[in-house]
């Protein structure tokens, strides 16, 4: 069939020019990435341990999180004294003077807050346990207010699902590990997002990166084993936000990247959170930001396009399909029209 052909030939296009931009990467010096790659954007908070096992446990996630973040700028707080030598000082505060720093940044950035631990819930307020005065939904809400960065907020703790309303907006994205204050037990989610986060087991799209949504979605999965491998009851569901309505998506409404079902209300996540990253990928790495824009944009298309298939017929489908790869691939490789 015709359109088949011409298909194949603008699907081969686009991949081989991928290859190509790979390959550049690896060739090349990369331009056009951050001038400063020490600033610090990323911001791992371990809580209160509570008990030995957990402070043990907590150390090694913070270790996954050692080897997923390495090459970026991290402030570390909540770490044992033997790591941290102010570790003395009052955690909340070291956390609100980090987050003041980056509100007080004048050019528009993405910044990354992780915390893990222990959360707690009531008819008044959830907080995340700290060593010292713990902070509530409610003050770390207060904090990020009227920002003009992007923030990737993830709440690894139990009771963390009133998290989400209060943290969601524009412009950001939020995970939580468990969709309600009620789930209290240990939460286990936030040791396989460390570890996924870096994990290229977890790249579904095979672009050598990892999304925020790919470790989400890779994170999820693990957890979810955990408990069927021990024949327990899941005690935990977590959730991601990036359109800001504040509702959250469980991976079950995806397979893969792509969401199979809809919500009764809201629209469903992963749009904006499948296209940001810990480390950019080589490919959109060598890219122009007017570029990576229009890059984001056809991967947009491509994917309301695959969500329309059955409202369409067959021929416009594919031409629309062939429209946009080859648009894609004249990004990509400029020089080869």
């Amino acid at each position: 069939m015709e359109w088949l052909n011409r298909i194949r030939f603008a699907w081969n296009i686009t991949m081989g020019l991928s290859v190509i931009a790979l390959q550049s990467f690896f060739s090349c010096p990369v331009t056009g990435l951050d001038p400063d790659p020490v600033e610090t954007k990323v911001c791992v908070v371990t809580g209160a341990p509570g008990e030995q096992e957990y402070d043990k446990l907590f150390g090694q996630w913070r270790e996954e999180w050692a080897k997923s973040l390495a090459g970026v700028g991290v402030e570390w707080i909540g770490q044992s004294e033997a790591v941290n030598p102010d570790a003395t000082q009052n955690d909340r505060d070291r956390l609100k003077r980090w987050i003041d720093s980056v509100q007080a940044k004048e050019i528009p950035g993405t910044y990354w807050l992780i915390l893990m631990g222990h959360g707690t819930h009531d008819s008044k307020s959830t907080k995340f346990n700290l060593r010292g005065a713990d902070v509530s939904a409610a003050e770390l809400s207060q904090w990020i207010s009227n920002s003009k960065h992007r923030w990737v907020i993830a709440i690894c703790a139990s009771s963390s699902g009133p998290f989400m309303p209060a943290l969601s907006g524009p412009g950001r994205t939020i995970i939580t590990a468990t969709k309600s204050g009620l789930e209290s037990n240990f939460s286990r989610f936030g040791g396989y997002l460390a570890k996924c986060a870096g994990d290229l087991n977890s790249d579904l799209d095979h672009d050598h990166s990892i999304s925020v949504l790919e470790a989400f979605v890779a994170a999820s999965r693990q957890t979810e084993r955990y408990y069927q491998e021990n024949k327990w009851l899941a005690t935990e569901h977590a959730l991601i936000d990036d359109n800001g309505d504040g509702k959250g998506t469980s991976v079950d409404f995806f397979r893969g990247l792509r969401a199979i079902k809809m919500p009764d209300k809201g629209k469903i996540d992963g749009e904006s959170s499948r296209q940001l990253w810990l480390k950019e990928s080589p490919a959109t790495g060598v890219l122009a930001a007017e570029s990576k824009s229009k890059v984001d944009d056809i991967e947009k298309q491509l994917e309301a396009l695959r969500s329309k298939k059955s409202t369409m017929s067959e021929e416009q489908y594919y031409s629309d399909l062939e429209r946009l790869l080859v648009d894609l691939a004249k990004i990509l490789y400029p020089d080869s029209e």
